[in-house]
């Protein structure tokens, strides 16, 4: 969480509660803006969006496994 001290210390006295307060103004705007669509998206019945996936493991990293397995003494070469 931000802390208007912070932002005194680093931007001044006048720079700092003007910087922290406008950012904090666009986080909640940001905030509240998700929170309608998600509720627009629900009353018109459209599904919301998906959060990203996450992916345990990529396709190099497999090949590499696999190599591991097939002959673990080549592995160290590989890593």
């Amino acid at each position: 969480m931000r802390r208007l001290e912070n932002y005194v210390r680093k931007y001044g006295p006048e720079a700092g509660p003007k910087l922290f307060h406008a950012l904090q103004s666009q986080a909640a705007h940001a905030g509240v803006s998700a929170r309608l669509r998600k509720k627009i998206d629900v009353l018109e019945g459209r599904s919301p969006a998906l959060a990203p996936v996450k992916v345990d493991s990529y396709p190099l990293f497999e090949a590499a496994r696999e190599v591991a397995k097939a002959a673990p003494d080549e592995a160290q070469l590989v890593a």
